[in-house]
């Protein structure tokens, strides 16, 4: 997987970016008139089908599944519940809000921390609480930590909890009176300092743990009593007390009223989203618009230019193989043959040129040559989204206008590095965290950063994000990488 953050230098890191309205012409900044009359097209068709296939990704990544959920708590700086259940969290001392990835957690301090609210589920019947778990790094792996529980007046009727006696994540079920428990156990050691999915699941019969939207673990038990005394993140009840402080993280916690299958599972897990929203090199790609009551149906492995094509061919009848073989010889053509079909002025009646980038309006198409710098992969291109305005925050270049500008693609690294100076302003729909391997990738929405020569007003150089070095963007200027964009007509 190619990188292509170029991170800021601490130089750069000074200071928030200043931002002005829209460029009408070279060096002169005037704010664009609001588009809001219903004469006014904010979108065109293209477009609007790449964002239909964004946001349902978007809604795989964030799990929803609505159907029997009796509690979600994504603890993101307040303890709502988004179910509509009406079961807030309250935290106790030791608990606080923080932002490790994306949206921010619950973070615990494994000693008097928790969050509390009333009974939610009736555990006489089938349920399924999942949550996103991370030990802190300096965690005691000698210590048992339930994340989730709910309880009965003296023992907790569910646990999904690290289990320090076995050294991983287990899934537990206890009788009333304490007398007997029944486990489903993960098979590899839980990792300190990793974000991890936890799913426990009770049919009714058996107990089963998912770790990552996998079935770890599962054991025969039919145990059944009301738990009435509440519903804890952070600690479990045992002998009348809480016990098990959860030293670590705990995000997106849920509780359904019925047993989920392992598919649903897939699905709140994050597990589907990452298999069907894929940055691909190396297979034939698929992009499938599906049906709006099966979010799994709707899967993207391409890569930018094909993710492009295959919207393209999607949403018109004139975007045939036949087209753009005969302009761009290639069914699926490259970043690269965009990029120089449109400077040629050979890419068919079906695209036009804009050459300022003051001109760019949505659904433009933006492409980029790599021109041989890069192995395996001859360039960019992106759809315009939204040319937000001009930026001056960092990476500044004489003579040269450099103008934010949103847009969706398909990419293998978002734009973009969370927590850094501006990320928040600029941000990426795929961003996680600044950790490697926990953000997503393919069909996404971002921002990147093109400039407009002062003189003339064309496209002068870009970078990857508002998070890319000027030390890095100092080797993108359109002599090292061509750019070009053009319009459907």
């Amino acid at each position: 997987m190619v990188s292509r953050r170029g991170l800021l230098g601490s130089a750069a890191l000074v200071g928030a970016g200043a931002l002005a309205g829209v460029v009408q012409s070279a060096g002169t900044a005037a704010a664009e008139a609001p588009l809001d009359t219903p004469f006014t097209p904010v979108t065109v068709p293209h477009l609007a089908e790449a964002e239909r296939m964004v946001q349902y990704q978007r809604m795989l990544a964030a799990g929803h599944l609505p159907v029997g959920l009796a509690g979600h708590w994504p603890l993101d700086g307040s303890g709502a519940d988004r179910s509509g259940g009406a079961h807030p969290l309250t935290l106790g001392t030791g608990a606080s809000w923080t932002t490790l990835r994306a949206g921010g957690e619950l973070t615990l301090d494994g000693q008097t921390g928790y969050a509390a609210t009333a009974s939610v589920l009736d555990t006489t019947a089938p349920f399924t609480v999942s949550a996103w778990v991370r030990l802190a790094a300096d965690a005691s792996t000698t210590a048992m930590q339930t994340a989730v529980s709910q309880d009965g007046t003296t023992a907790s009727r569910f646990l999904l909890q690290y289990d320090d006696t076995v050294g991983t994540w287990a899934f537990k079920v206890r009788s009333a009176d304490q007398s007997s428990k029944v486990s489903a156990v993960d098979t590899t050691p839980a990792q300190r300092g990793v974000w991890t999915h936890l799913t426990g699941v009770w049919d009714g019969t058996r107990v089963h743990l998912y770790v990552g939207g996998e079935l770890k673990g599962s054991a025969d038990t039919t145990l059944s009593w009301a738990a009435t005394a509440g519903l804890n993140v952070g600690r479990a009840r045992w002998n009348g007390a809480y016990v098990n402080f959860f030293q670590g993280a705990v995000d997106d916690v849920r509780v359904y009223s019925r047993a989920l299958t392992a598919q649903e599972i897939g699905v709140v897990s994050g597990k589907t989203a990452r298999e069907n929203n894929v940055y691909l090199i190396g297979s034939p790609s698929s992009v499938v618009w599906g049906t709006p009551d099966d979010l799994t149906s709707w899967i993207n492995r391409s890569r930018c230019s094909s993710f492009l094509t295959r919207v393209l061919k999607h949403t018109y009848g004139w975007a045939t193989d036949d087209y753009f073989s005969t302009y761009f010889q290639d069914t699926i053509p490259e970043a690269a043959d965009y990029c120089k079909a449109f400077l040629n002025g050979t890419a068919g009646p079906r695209f036009r040129r804009i050459r300022k980038v003051t001109d760019l309006r949505p659904g433009d198409i933006i492409a980029i040559d790599y021109n041989g710098q890069v192995q395996g992969n001859t360039g960019h291109i992106v759809m315009v989204r939204e040319v937000k305005g001009t930026f001056s925050g960092s990476g500044v270049f004489t003579g040269e206008t450099q103008y934010a500008v949103e847009i969706v693609d398909c990419t293998s690294d978002p734009h973009g590095v969370y927590g850094y100076p501006n990320y928040t302003t600029y941000p990426d729909t795929r961003m996680v965290s600044n950790v490697d391997g926990e953000s997503l990738q393919g069909a996404g929405i971002g921002h990147m950063m093109f400039y407009a020569s002062d003189s003339t007003g064309e496209f002068s150089r870009y970078r990857w994000s508002v998070n890319t070095s000027k030390t890095t963007a100092e080797n993108l200027s359109v002599s090292s990488r061509p750019i070009a964009a053009a319009r459907l007509v």
